[in-house]
């Protein structure tokens, strides 16, 4: 017996983004509308909203407001061995069972529900501020709020139960449910950032954000970065990113969610963890500026890597790549 490591073996996403922004004649107000749409194959997603920014003391001051809906629709998929407990599913009889044998509790007998409400709905309203403290050093402070309501659990994040007997085929244990979690989550951040030009060489940017929700999570998020210029052509930008968070209420680990619990989920996405992401970034600008491809021009290449480890037994390596263009 073969199971795909996640939710797709394969996934294609679009997304179309639009844009307006309107500033008066002094530029000291700015008023903006964005549409976006996205889809993916088991997921498709509206979102509107709009902004309005005052500036203030000879634009060393400025004051912001966004608010942002996203309508969203999932299609639901579930772990392949719950499938034929779905209405009108033949359970034990699908030929899935028939095909392969069931160790431990041959019984197999999921506490699965598919779920009515393939919808999810988020409101988000952003309040900011922003100072010029100094000629060189610059300061905001932001206030996050957000409403979800809808189908909030993720359909293919299978849980296992602690009353209920395991069941294998080969060395695979059969989910005994999907997770559960509420259809509302609101969520609060406040945040706030510090920026030092320090010399023509050298650059300090710092944040902080503390997060709070009504699901029992709160954390904490510190973030450093030191832009260094070694030329006009080349910058180099190390940085660092700590993250701490308690659990949900909802969480719970491998085979300890009770059957007669309402709401349960073993992701640990929302367990208690801490994280340590360490960065390097080089960007070299104006490379090949007379070189041109038809009416393109190569300005900027960035390289980034960082090296993500979180005490919950997870640690990724990334590298993104970004290359931006001048039209002539």
């Amino acid at each position: 017996f073969v199971a795909s490591s996640g939710a797709s073996s394969a996934d294609t996403w679009a997304n179309f983004t639009a844009s307006y922004s309107h500033a008066s004649e002094d530029r000291n107000q700015i008023w903006s509308a964005n549409l976006s749409v996205a889809a993916e194959y088991d997921y498709f997603s509206v979102g509107f909203g709009g902004a309005y920014s005052k500036l203030f003391n000879e634009k060393n001051t400025a004051l912001s407001i966004h608010g942002n809906a996203y309508l969203d629709t999932w299609n639901a998929i579930y772990p392949f061995e719950l499938r034929p407990f779905e209405r009108n599913g033949n359970g034990l009889a699908n030929g899935f069972f028939l095909d392969n044998t069931i160790t431990g509790n041959t019984n197999y007998n999921p506490q699965f529900i598919p779920f009515e409400n393939e919808n999810r709905n988020s409101y988000t309203l952003a309040l900011g501020f922003s100072q010029i403290l100094h000629k060189k050093v610059q300061g905001s402070l932001s206030l996050d709020f957000i409403q979800q309501q809808g189908l909030l659990s993720t359909p293919f994040q299978r849980v296992y139960l602690t009353d209920v007997a395991d069941s294998f085929i080969e060395n695979f244990q059969l989910a005994d449910a999907v997770e559960q979690l509420p259809d509302s989550r609101f969520k609060i951040a406040v945040g706030g950032r510090l920026n030092w030009f320090l010399n023509e060489i050298v650059v300090l940017r710092t944040f902080y954000r503390y997060y709070s929700d009504n699901w029992g999570i709160t954390s904490h998020t510190a973030n450093f970065e030191l832009p260094i210029k070694l030329s006009d052509k080349f910058t180099v930008y190390p940085s660092y990113r700590y993250y701490q968070q308690t659990a949900s209420d909802y969480f719970r680990p491998f085979e300890t969610a009770i059957s007669t619990e309402q709401f349960y989920t073993s992701d640990y996405d929302l367990s208690e963890y801490k994280a340590n992401q360490l960065g390097l970034g080089v960007s070299y600008t104006d490379i090949f500026s007379k070189a041109h491809l038809w009416k393109f021009g190569l300005k900027r290449i960035d390289l980034k890597f960082y090296k993500y480890d979180r005490d919950t037994a997870f640690t990724s390596s990334i590298i993104t790549a970004g290359f931006s263009f001048e039209v002539y």
